[in-house]
């Protein structure tokens, strides 16, 4: 009985301890310019239900170990006329409640055809969060962090 109430307490100080739950990760390619080039965007969306003082440190790239550039937008009201609507804050001083959306992309070059130039067909590597990504932050003093196993893959966008 005695670790049956221990297990309970442990298995609620948990779900009280997690400050961002992640509603939903997703990637989507876009193909464009004369030189071939493809974008991946991401976005991690993410709803905090705390009203505390929140900073987001990096977004790493679980193959790699390395993070990169990224923003955070905070998501529109729905009452508003547009409910995509976001407005950009500062990752370093989130305080408000609601749902939030870490953007970052990444880019590859296949390369022009013309001579001298890479070959169309030559695929560049490029760090790709196909394992996923790990979401380094701090509420209050404590660093925390959300993973991201997979991210949904949205159409392919071919712009000219």
């Amino acid at each position: 009985m005695r670790s049956i109430i221990l297990l309970l307490l442990c298995v609620s100080s948990f779900a009280v301890a997690q400050d961002l739950k992640l509603i939903k990760a997703t990637k989507q390619m876009i193909n464009s310019g004369a030189s071939p080039t493809s974008t991946t965007t991401y976005t991690i969306q993410v709803k905090k239900s705390k009203k505390c003082s929140l900073a987001i440190d990096s977004v790493v790239n679980v193959y790699t170990q390395k993070s990169g550039k990224f923003n955070v937008f905070k998501v529109g009201n729905s009452t508003v006329l547009s409910p995509t609507s976001q407005q950009q804050i500062e990752a370093s001083n989130i305080k408000d409640k609601g749902i939030f959306n870490i953007n970052f992309s990444s880019m590859k070059n296949r390369g022009s055809g013309r001579p001298g130039a890479p070959p169309m067909e030559l695929m560049v590597p490029i760090a790709d969060f196909t394992q996923g990504a790990i979401v380094y932050y701090r509420a209050g003093k404590k660093k925390k962090i959300l993973t991201v196993d997979f991210f949904e893959e949205l159409e392919t966008i071919n712009a000219p």
